[in-house]
């Protein structure tokens, strides 16, 4: 049996921050920032950890609303970009830290609300970082945890995929959903939440439109920031990535013609009380 690497290091993550920082972040992640953090339900003395905060897509909004921040990723590359947002931005109520969600280095019971946005799914052990976060979380604390929901109402995946499956029909099929999509059953996310401690936890979904302006766009989205996709890129060489790029043309074409590129993307966000 062979075994599938692991892509989700802070060495690929490193390798990828700099596409995932410009091209992915803020058109497919930031666009949910405020759901998410209203979410939260700050008041003025908050003091709010960020999990997997990337390049800081949902971190400028936290910085706004927040007393206090301290905003943390596994990926030194990603914690230097966010530093330097910081710097340009005066958020002087934030900490930016390397730090594993899957381990934080913080003591029981010290922030009043966490938050991890498109990364526990991403993680080998979910249910350990399900339990840091309540760990860190002082009582009467808030959690939140939002990730993609199925592949069907992730539009702009699925076009992506549509063209890999009509380019390459002969390519074997993987076992099981990838990794994105780990958590996008809503009772799969509210029971792993409710295992680590969380009470009243609840799940809603959230819907951004995103309009893209070209396939060219999208084609710089899909390729410059995710692991997996560079994983795909060398099993399918330079032709392949030349073959693959013309299908996603045509599908575009398909099912756009003339129209705007404009897809519906959504998250799953799930709550829960310590």
């Amino acid at each position: 049996m062979s075994t599938q690497p692991i892509l989700d290091t802070p060495e690929n993550w490193d390798l990828a921050s700099a596409g995932y920082a410009t091209k992915i972040a803020p058109n497919m992640m930031a666009p949910f920032a405020d759901s998410f953090v209203e979410a939260l339900k700050l008041n003025p003395d908050s003091s709010v950890l960020e999990v997997a905060a990337g390049s800081g897509a949902i971190t400028k909004t936290l910085a706004q609303r927040a007393k206090e921040l301290l905003a943390t990723d596994f990926s030194p590359a990603m914690i230097s970009i966010l530093q330097g947002r910081k710097q340009s931005g005066k958020w002087h109520n934030t900490s930016c830290e390397v730090m594993d969600g899957q381990a934080l280095k913080i003591p029981d019971n010290t922030f009043d609300r966490a938050i991890c946005s498109f990364g526990l799914m991403l993680f080998p052990d979910q249910q350990k970082g399900f339990s840091e976060l309540y760990r860190v979380v002082k009582p009467g604390g808030r959690a939140v945890v939002a990730v993609w929901a199925q592949p069907e109402y992730f539009e702009s995946f699925q076009i992506f995929m549509a063209a890999m499956n009509r380019a390459f029909p002969d390519m074997p099929k993987p076992d099981s959903p990838p990794p994105l999509f780990s958590l996008a059953d809503p009772e799969v996310l509210a029971t792993k939440m409710s295992n680590a401690g969380f009470k009243d936890v609840t799940v809603e979904f959230v819907d951004r439109k995103l309009e893209i302006d070209s396939t060219d766009s999208i084609w710089e989205m899909i390729t410059s920031g995710a692991p997996p996709v560079r994983l795909l890129f060398d099993k399918i060489g330079e032709d392949g990535q030349g073959h693959l790029r013309k299908t996603l043309d045509e599908v575009v074409l398909e099912r756009f013609g003339n129209s705007p590129l404009i897809f519906t993307n959504r998250a799953n966000l799930a709550s829960g009380t310590v």
